[in-house]
């Protein structure tokens, strides 16, 4: 709880002028008018950035009561002055609330805890569109839960994602837009339905990673079954090309969607059972593993948890580079992970428990998802005794130290303990030995 001294003190910094001694004024009394006012206004701030309409228009509207009561009588002109100012800015505020989230628009019938969505009023407004929009565009393709769309006005192919409202869902969850994340696709515009929030997402023509990685390493070793046939003598390569990302950029580089299949949650899952086989480079790995953890941490900044990150979220981009699918957090829709990855062990297991979650749960599916990458096998048909506190974590030796010690940090049972959790985590995961010779500041 803040002193009115703490109060006063923030309000000066929130309203720089306001609150300001004029030259030869006198000490403001601790019951000044503008300390009232200052902790009506600072609530309200607080409620409005939690989306709490009702409870903000009702403290701006008490705060600029007692700022009008009390700056008839002020001494100070400047200080009048000032007030008056700031007392216009919330009036405006006040009636925005009003207007966009508490008046019922003519001829409804809504009840009183109904009214417009608070997504057609966040502060990314540019985003915003009507969902009429949508029906000039046509759908191209079925791409899992997903829909390849084409906007005939501009020309333009793009994803469009669609999310079920929740009756359950807006208690305490604040609406987060991630927007400029570093290897995450952009959201380009979001419609709100009655009963669905649709995204509009920027479309990788490369697919999905670990499909492209299929198809590489199948073409790879029909290439060498080939060389075999033609040069028996000839010693095969049981390993990919260290410089994936140069012979990824000439293979899926696409002017057509025909690379593009659909497949169901299921399918895919299933098919990840058996892992990557013969496992990656590690210098590939290590720099799409830097690209994700550049994107974990700007989400993390954000205040956005993807909880549930497995394969399905992992995109292949023309230049080589990895992408995350969009994530984000929606007041109207409820947070939840996908059932098929968490059988798989790509979510956290404090998430299926009572343990408090963090970022942490997203550096476990991060090390999920390397640990594929590496060894070539899935977590899940490695673990034969399942994830506990006492789990001993299957590592080949063709490995270096480094990326044994990345893994078995990042696969730590305990949240508390593993590699990324707490304060300054991320900077752990960036100056581990795996990561040496990144460079940080040159990947974006």
């Amino acid at each position: 709880m803040c002193s009115e001294g703490d109060v006063f003190n923030q309000y000066r910094v929130g309203l720089p002028g306001v609150a300001e001694h004029t030259a030869g004024s006198k000490v403001l009394s601790k019951r000044d008018y503008l300390v009232d006012a200052a902790k009506q206004l600072h609530v309200a701030l607080e409620r409005d950035v939690n989306e709490e309409y009702e409870a903000a228009f009702s403290h701006y509207k008490h705060g600029v009561e007692l700022l009008l009561s009390g700056v008839t009588v002020d001494p100070s002109r400047e200080r009048r002055d000032a007030v008056k100012r700031k007392i216009s800015q919330y009036l405006k505020r006040a009636e925005e609330i009003f207007n966009c989230h508490l008046q019922k628009p003519s001829g409804t019938t809504y009840g009183t805890t109904e009214g417009y969505s608070s997504l057609r009023f966040r502060p990314i407004r540019v985003l915003s569109a009507a969902v009429e929009n949508l029906k000039h565009c046509r759908i191209l393709k079925i791409i899992d839960k997903v829909q390849l769309a084409y906007d005939p006005s501009t020309g333009a192919t793009f994803v469009l994602k669609s999310l079920m409202k929740s009756g359950r869902a807006g208690h305490g969850t604040v609406t987060i837009i991630p927007q400029c994340v570093p290897f995450m696709v952009q959201l380009q515009k979001f419609y709100v339905s009655d009963d669905s929030l649709h995204l509009q997402l920027q479309y990788i023509p490369g697919g999905r990673l670990y499909e492209n990685l299929k198809k590489f390493q199948a073409s790879s070793l029909s290439t060498e079954l080939t060389q075999n046939i033609i040069l028996p003598n000839s010693e095969p390569s049981h390993t990919m090309d260290p410089d994936f990302c140069s012979q990824s950029e000439k293979m899926f580089t696409h002017n057509s969607m025909n690379h593009l299949t659909s497949y169901s949650c299921s399918d895919h899952f299933g098919g990840m059972n058996s892992g990557l086989p013969g496992g990656i480079s590690e210098t590939q790995v290590r720099l799409w593993g830097a690209q994700l953890v550049l994107a974990l941490e700007t989400l993390h900044q954000e205040g956005v948890l993807c909880r549930d990150l497995n394969p399905r979220n992992l995109l292949l981009g023309d230049n080589g580079a990895v992408y995350l699918t969009y994530f984000g957090q929606w007041r109207e829709v409820e947070n939840s992970y996908c059932p098929e990855a968490a059988e798989l062990l790509y979510v956290a297991p404090e998430l299926l428990g009572v343990s408090t979650v963090n970022e942490a749960c997203d550096w476990w599916s991060l090390g999920v998802l390397l640990y594929e990458m590496l060894t070539g096998q899935s977590l899940y048909n490695s673990l034969t005794s399942g994830v506990n506190a006492h789990m001993q974590l299957p590592l080949p030796d063709t490995l270096s130290s480094a990326a044994i010690s990345f893994l078995t940090e990042l696969l730590c049972y305990d949240p508390e303990r593993r590699l990324g959790s707490g304060p300054g985590g991320v900077q752990k995961i960036k100056s581990h030995p795996f990561f040496h010779g990144i460079q940080w500041n040159k990947l974006m």
